[in-house]
């Protein structure tokens, strides 16, 4: 185990590193687009079904399958960073947008209504009623 480590030690750190870098992009990718689109459900309903059943299968689609849908296609595809970090974005979008779909409907409707009979407009609401409860 020993002679295992001090031989590939310095190539695992640098692998792991690799790997974070490539998790920590998507993510940040993926929350951009994702909590926009969870707040874009709430607001247009009619969005929900197809934005939220996009999400599902993209989700449900094995990781070597999208792979093998994202190489071929030009610009996104090929074999690299780029495609790893789009179908990680793609995993990841499911539960943000679900999340905050589901954080902003919780919120107790009778606060929502007491910022509308202050006054306040639907952005208003949504930073300082809603997200904050959420």
């Amino acid at each position: 185990m020993i002679n295992f480590i001090n031989r590939y030690g310095a190539e695992m750190v640098q692998r792991s590193m690799e790997h974070l870098y490539l998790v920590i992009v998507a993510i940040v990718i993926s929350t951009i687009v994702g909590i926009p689109l969870g707040i874009l459900v709430t607001r247009k309903p009619k969005l929900k079904k197809p934005i939220l059943g996009f999400a599902n299968i993209m989700q449900t689609i094995p990781s070597l399958a999208l792979f093998g849908l994202l190489i071929p296609v030009p610009v996104l595809g090929g074999i690299g960073d780029r495609t790893a970090i789009i179908a990680l974005t793609l995993y990841s979008l499911l539960p943000i947008i679900r999340n905050t779909y589901t954080g902003i409907v919780g919120v107790d409707r009778a606060i929502v209504m007491a910022g509308t009979g202050m006054g306040m407009t639907d952005m208003q609401l949504l930073w300082q009623v809603e997200l904050p409860s959420g």
